[in-house]
């Protein structure tokens, strides 16, 4: 007999599972968890690289992601990093693991990694290229901000060291919000480096935007929509605005600074706004947050498969999840301290676990409502089948024979469905890291410092 349920409370989506969190998961063996180097790649999967570069020019206050001032940074500080990152990328290369199996995909985010000297970026990749196997055609992505983007050298000199696609944060052109959500750029600064992109032979391109953000409604999500389906990316990221405890942007809405804060019913007319807008243009629902436009491919090797392959993480709080390694694990979320392992060669771990198959089994089913839908040959079908019937029954999920697929509702509640599949230990790890968090003063992500307010914080 199936359950009746009806979704109330709409749920961020989620893209990390299991959950890692520094006062639950701290890795005091790091040798036994980076054990599995020592085999080989069983070569099911395929092989992310992601490097996070932590610098930007100015902290945006919703940003949860670890990230420090460029421009506060020494060029000694900078050469150790990249050196630390180079050292790092090789640790990995050099381990049986990663010999065989080819890397698809190197994306480069963080912070604003666009803002590293020429000579830093060309130090890293040359790295990758001469260390790790590469699949023909691999994608190599870099992520800048709407000022950093509009130098045209630099994005050429990128392209010919084998970048091939860019993206951005464009969050909102609404002026004002801008300014409260302290982004440094401008709507004018976003048509200028679109221009840049063009002009320097960028064809796939993408973007990030932001709903449910103070003072904003359904015709200012529309207008937002409207100008970038004429601006014409290959792909739009839609994320809604997650407000976390202990931060900045948190203390302004508690102190009344907006004129209207976000709220569930925000939420839900915003999205559906979206989806409504983007299809009006001819743009697709390709993830649950993510849209592209009818000329776009969306490939295997693309960024969008990344949270159904086996990802290694470099850089300080990049995480590492391998489904060929039963791996999850996340470096320092301190740039000094991984830097300071590195020059010691020690891997930069800060937190993690080691994940068995049934927790992988679960990860499928927590992944399938981003990916829209799943195989039931890829996911242990008989296990989750009293919760996927519940789905189906209250109208979520269909059944598509080879498939289960979320309904147009489905679409609307994705992390909803999502959390279902959870496990009661995960939720259980949920609500102790967050209580954790809360009790120490950190930021929610990644249990630091970044953008909390009245604590003091270190590169």
């Amino acid at each position: 007999m199936s359950t009746r349920i009806e979704f109330r409370e709409k749920l961020t989506n989620f893209y990390r599972y299991p959950k890692i969190c520094k006062f639950q998961d701290e890795v005091e063996d790091k040798a036994q968890l980076v054990s599995y180097l020592q085999q080989p790649h069983p070569g099911k999967k395929l092989v992310y690289i992601y490097v996070h570069i932590p610098w930007c020019t100015s902290m945006c206050n919703y940003c949860p992601f670890h990230h420090t001032y460029y421009h506060h940074t020494d060029d000694e500080t900078k050469h150790r990093f990249v050196e630390a990152i180079v050292k790092e990328l090789s640790k990995y290369a050099a381990s049986p693991f990663f010999q065989t199996q080819p890397v698809v995909n190197v994306n480069f985010g963080g912070g604003t990694p666009f803002l590293l000297d020429i000579k830093h970026l060309e130090r890293i990749l040359t790295t990758v290229y001469d260390k790790f196997k590469l699949a023909p055609d691999p994608v190599v992505s870099i992520e800048g901000d709407p000022i950093a983007l509009q130098d045209r050298q630099k994005l050429k000199a990128l392209k010919a060291l084998g970048v091939t696609r860019a993206s951005f944060g464009l969050q909102t052109f609404n002026e004002r919000l801008r300014r409260k959500l302290t982004v440094e750029s401008t709507g004018a600064d976003v048509y200028k480096c679109v221009e840049s992109l063009r002009y320097s032979g960028y064809d796939e391109w993408g973007c990030d935007i932001l709903y449910n953000c103070p003072e904003q409604n359904v015709t200012e999500i529309k207008f937002n929509v409207d100008r970038i389906c004429e601006l014409g990316p290959s792909i739009i990221d839609v994320y809604d605005l997650n407000i976390s405890p202990n931060t900045k942007l948190a203390k302004l809405v508690i102190d009344g600074k907006f004129l209207s804060n976000p709220s569930n019913q925000n939420e839900i007319e915003q999205f559906r706004a979206i989806r409504e807008t983007f299809a009006e243009h001819g743009f697709e629902q390709v993830r649950s947050v993510n849209f592209k436009p009818p000329w776009a491919e969306t490939k295997r090797n693309g960024i969008l498969h990344q949270f159904t392959e086996d990802v290694l993480g470099i850089g300080p709080s990049a995480r590492t999840f391998l489904y060929s390694g039963g791996r999850n694990y996340r470096n320092h979320c301190s740039t000094e301290r991984y830097i300071e392992d590195l020059e010691r060669d020690e891997f930069p771990i800060e937190a993690g676990n080691v994940v068995p198959p049934r927790v992988l089994e679960e990860r499928d089913m927590v992944m399938f409502p981003y990916y829209l839908e799943v195989r039931k040959d890829s996911i242990n079908y008989n296990r989750f089948k009293e919760k996927i019937d519940d789905m189906i029954f209250n109208g979520y999920v269909s059944d598509e024979g080879d498939t289960i697929q979320l309904t147009e509702k489905g679409r609307l509640w994705a992390g909803n469905v999502q959390y279902y599949f959870h496990s009661e230990e995960e939720k259980a790890a949920i609500a102790t890291s967050t209580f954790l968090s809360l009790q120490r003063g950190t930021n929610l992500f990644n249990q630091d410092y970044t953008n909390v307010r009245r604590v003091a914080r270190t590169a």
